[in-house]
């Protein structure tokens, strides 16, 4: 009886060990100081395209994570509507985590020139972040701008500088503890700076999973 008892339970097991390692999600408020670099079109009579790069450097509320200290580049447009005051831009971002991985993203926003406001979407990531999936509320400020010609061709060069804020970026990747800093939860997170164990607590302090 023990052996046929053991025969009907080892396919149960095997497909518990088979199951995907479930993703933990963690939450952090970033913050990014940028810079914006490219050109201003005028493509209808009320309507102006800019068409740019914004770069910058991501840090985490708290500073801990593998995003903290991130440099990130997005290439992207703008629609401004001159009449209404109103502007809508799109584009997609490659993030550099100081370990070397890359985070992909795309975002879209809506608002008046010196504001902002979308979505901004987690699609990939290589090496330690494989996987990785989230998005967060975005808020684009520009402090500074302004435009000149081109003395080359005479085109009008538009630049500003401003700040974006990421109020609550949800991280999610799979067989990642949320829990060890790996996506961004330090002492300010969902469980108030409580201890947490994780899978490599049980792991020989070579093998354990290093955070930030």
């Amino acid at each position: 009886m023990p052996t046929r008892r053991l025969a009907h339970s080892l396919p149960f097991t095997l497909l518990l060990l088979a199951q995907p390692l479930a993703a933990e999600v963690g939450t952090a408020k970033i913050l990014a100081p940028w810079e914006a670099n490219g050109q201003l079109f005028q493509v209808a009579v009320d309507k102006l395209q800019f068409i740019g790069t914004f770069e910058g450097i991501m840090y985490i509320e708290h500073g801990e994570g593998l995003l903290d200290a991130a440099l990130f580049t997005c290439p992207s447009t703008q629609i401004i509507h001159v009449l209404s005051n109103q502007l809508e831009g799109h584009g997609y971002c490659t993030i550099e985590s100081p370990t070397g991985d890359y985070v992909y993203a795309e975002f879209n926003c809506n608002g008046e020139p010196g504001s902002c406001k979308g979505k901004f979407t987690l699609t990939g990531g290589t090496g330690k972040l494989t996987g990785i999936t989230g998005e967060s509320d975005m808020i684009v400020r520009t402090a500074l701008s302004g435009t000149s010609m081109n003395q080359e061709n005479g085109g009008t060069v538009s630049a500003a500088k401003g700040l974006a804020i990421w109020p609550e970026m949800r991280f999610d990747v799979p067989g990642k503890s949320a829990q060890s800093g790996m996506l961004g939860t330090g002492p300010n997170g969902p469980d108030g700076g409580a201890e947490q164990k994780t899978p490599n607590d049980a792991l020989p302090p070579g093998d354990a999973t290093q955070s930030r």
